[in-house]
């Protein structure tokens, strides 16, 4: 009812509200003041009414005044009510009001819609415990802890986490906080909850997901790290922590590289850094070295990126990379095992089980004339021209049954042109593929060289001997025609020195030239005196050759050999015939004079004399003209027998010059009158008859004697001296002889 009067007033206006306190308070002044009057007095007075009136109106408008204020207080006070109501109504957090005799007084909108409950479910703080914390040890634990923060007046209450149950059954997590409100003597509680629910399950999602992150990060066969603006490590995974030599990746937080076991290479991953975050661009997929902490040098493939924040700035680098030591020395061997393949002087072709070219290398492209594209996809028979379709189901049967299937064929090159290779097959399998891979070699060398070894397998069973040996000058091999030269077997010859062939006749230093010209010229040839097994000597003409390695080293000696026996024979008869006198078998004039070119040599280098005794038969033209030629020529070889009687030295020559002209060469001579006495057995001897064919025949020589020396220094003034000396010895009467004396001497 108050509040419907207060209302009222509220709403009346305030001159209304003075005139209608001035009505009443006049009405009820005024009869006052005229009973009391009339009660005191048994009259009423103008004068009481008139100062009833005068109090009325001043107290009526005092009492109006403080109406109108309280009013006015009042209905500000309403506004605030109003106001609160509405801010609490319209508040989005769940709040609630208890009495300090726990009773809920109050429950906003949000409180209902958050957890469901009303007024009437939770009258009390103990009907709210029960239905919100249903198991009794939390409900237990909160109530402990709400009493704990309510006992401590001097601290602000401190925010509790709790978990409610709503009326729906469902569990929200709230952040609820409380707040004393009221006087002494009425404690209220005002209570608010923070329904956190999304905040945890986002930060348990949150949770959940970095830890899945960390779970990728780990699971990543890569290393994983990312670092801050000055390059220090933010994080990374397990494995690079191992990598830098912790257990923990929390040991690498905070660090440089130059505090790592790679620090060598700090300043080359600082720029990298640097350039990426500087470009805001990544810098994929490049290779770099890394220490280990064991000091061993390994290879990375790195990649590296821009760290950004959720604003897009760049605050890092991010960066995975991965060893690559060993799958880089596995595609440095492949490299190398394609390149050998490709640049090999092979052909190789890959065929798979139907016979098709799934792949060559460089070598068959140029062998045949076709590029790689023309050849993967063709068959073997369409350039083979040995090899039919048909044949291929029983070679790669062949192949399966793990057989290597090698042969001799011809290939046809692009420009129709035929080569013979050897063709090696090989099958293998791996992963469910079948293949087959052929090396194919062109044999074109090889077949030139077989024909020529044939021929020189025949050239060396030619009529030259033949042998072979190594660097040690040991006989390899030898030809037919060398047993026959020498008597030895091939088996007794091969694994002998050389020298087993040694006559004995050349001394150290022939040998010494022979091997000197081999070494330096590769080659010697000459005439040679060896053995015979059976131990005859015999002259050969032996060529040594020596065979050279690409470098220049003596790898073997190939010599050759000929029985010079019959051409030294017919040698020696043509130089028999150039050198001596055909009847007499004496030396010509051609011997004698080299003869005495080196009997004068010796004779200047010796200081001695030598003697030309030169003879012409007296009255031998008259044998001739009786007799015939014939006994003449005898008598000539008789004469000749009895001047090689009287020169018994080997250093002296007996020579015929022609006709019946003789000369006799004496070296060495200790004195002049020793050519004298040789002249004179000379002339005793010849002065005895001559039976020739029944005819004695008596005849005499004039001899004339030059001397070295005195009667010529050189070969011609000595023939020339003695010459003259003859003639002086047939004008002196013949039959005697004369040392050479100049016409001046008479």
């Amino acid at each position: 009812m108050k509040y419907i009067l207060l209302s009222r007033l509220q709403r009346i206006n305030k001159y209304q509200l003075w005139l209608i306190s001035v009505a009443l308070a006049t009405m009820l002044t005024e009869s006052i003041v005229a009973i009391m009057e009339w009660l005191l007095k048994g009259e009423i007075s103008f004068d009481y009414l008139l100062t009833g009136l005068v109090a009325s109106l001043l107290v009526a408008s005092l009492i109006c005044a403080m109406i109108i204020v309280f009013l006015d207080q009042l209905s500000s006070l309403n506004d605030d009510n109003i106001q609160l109501s509405t801010i609490v109504t319209a508040l989005p957090i769940p709040l609630a009001l208890f009495d300090d005799k726990r009773n809920l007084q109050m429950l906003n909108p949000e409180f209902t819609k958050v957890f469901g409950y009303r007024l009437r479910d939770i009258p009390n703080l103990s009907a709210w415990q029960l239905q919100a914390f249903p198991d009794p040890v939390y409900r237990e634990t909160i109530g402990a802890e709400w009493q704990k923060r309510f006992e401590n007046d001097d601290q602000e209450f401190q925010p509790l986490e709790i978990k409610v149950r709503c009326k729906n059954g469902l569990n929200k997590h709230v952040m609820t906080t409380a707040t004393r409100i009221g006087g002494a003597g009425k404690k209220m509680q005002l209570v608010l909850l923070y329904d956190i629910s999304k905040r945890i399950n986002a930060m348990n999602a949150l949770a959940e997901s970095r830890s899945l992150l960390q779970s990728v990060i780990e699971t990543i066969p890569m290393r994983v790290f990312w670092k801050d603006l000055h390059s220090r490590y933010l994080g990374c995974n397990s494995q690079f922590a191992r990598d830098g030599g912790f257990t923990r990746t929390e040991d690498l937080l905070g660090k440089v590289d130059q505090q790592l076991s790679w620090r060598n290479q700090a300043l080359r991953y600082r720029a990298d850094d640097r350039q990426v975050m500087q470009s805001n661009l990544p810098k994929l997929a490049y290779e770099e070295p890394q220490t280990t902490p064991e000091g061993k040098e390994i290879l990375l493939r790195t990649s590296k990126a821009p760290l950004r924040n959720s604003l897009g700035e760049t605050i890092g680098v991010l960066g995975v990379y991965d060893d690559i030591t060993e799958l880089k020395k596995i595609e440095n061997e492949l490299w190398l095992a394609k390149t050998m393949v490709d640049k090999s002087k092979t052909a190789f072709f890959c065929l798979d089980s139907k016979g098709m070219v799934t792949y060559v290398n460089d070598y068959a492209c140029q062998s045949l004339g076709y590029s790689r594209d023309e050849l993967v996809g063709m068959a073997p028979w369409e350039f083979d021209p040995d090899l039919l379709a048909s044949a291929w189901s029983n070679i790669w049967q062949r192949l399966r049954d793990c057989e290597i299937v090698s042969h001799e064929s011809r290939h046809r090159r692009k420009d129709g042109t035929i080569f013979p290779v050897e063709l090696t097959c090989h099958y293998i399998a791996h992963n469910g593929l079948e293949l087959s891979f052929t090396f194919a070699q062109n044999i074109s060398e090889r077949k030139r060289l077989d024909t020529e070894l044939r021929i020189a397998a025949t050239a060396f069973e030619s009529q030259e001997g033949m042998m072979i040996t190594d660097a040690d000058a040991v006989i390899l091999k030898v030809n037919k025609s060398f047993t026959e030269i020498t008597g030895y077997a091939s088996e007794e010859a091969i694994g002998q020195k050389m020298n087993i062939l040694n006559s004995g006749i050349h001394d150290a230093l022939f040998f010494a030239e022979m091997w000197q010209s081999i070494d330096s010229k590769g080659v010697w040839q000459g005439e040679i005196w060896n053995r015979r097994k059976n131990g005859n000597i015999f002259p050969e003409w032996l060529t040594i050759s020596a065979v050279k390695s690409p470098d220049g080293k003596i790898t073997h000696y190939v010599g050759t050999m000929m029985d010079i026996t019959a051409r030294k024979a017919i040698e020696q008869h043509i130089h028999h015939l150039a050198h001596f006198d055909a009847l007499t078998d004496l030396p010509n004039r051609t011997l004698l004079i080299d003869r005495l070119h080196q009997a004068i040599a010796q004779a200047r280098r010796e200081r001695s004399l030598l003697a030309l005794l030169y003879l012409d038969l007296d009255k031998f033209k008259p044998v001739n003209d009786s007799f015939g030629h014939d006994v003449g020529d005898l008598l000539l070889k008789e004469v000749a027998n009895r001047l090689e009687a009287c020169v018994k030295r080997e250093t002296d020559t007996v020579s015929r010059l022609g006709g019946d002209e003789f000369v006799i060469l004496l070296c060495q001579l200790d004195r002049h009158s020793a050519a004298g006495l040789v002249a004179e057995n000379i002339l005793s001897s010849l002065n005895q008859p001559f039976v020739i064919q029944q005819h004695t025949l008596d005849i005499s020589s004039s001899i004339g004697i030059a001397v070295y020396p005195d009667d010529g220094l050189e070969a011609n003034s000595l023939m020339k001296n003695a010459d003259n000396a003859m003639y002086q010895a047939k004008c002196a009467g013949r039959g005697c002889f004369r040392f050479f004396r100049p016409k001046a001497d008479g």
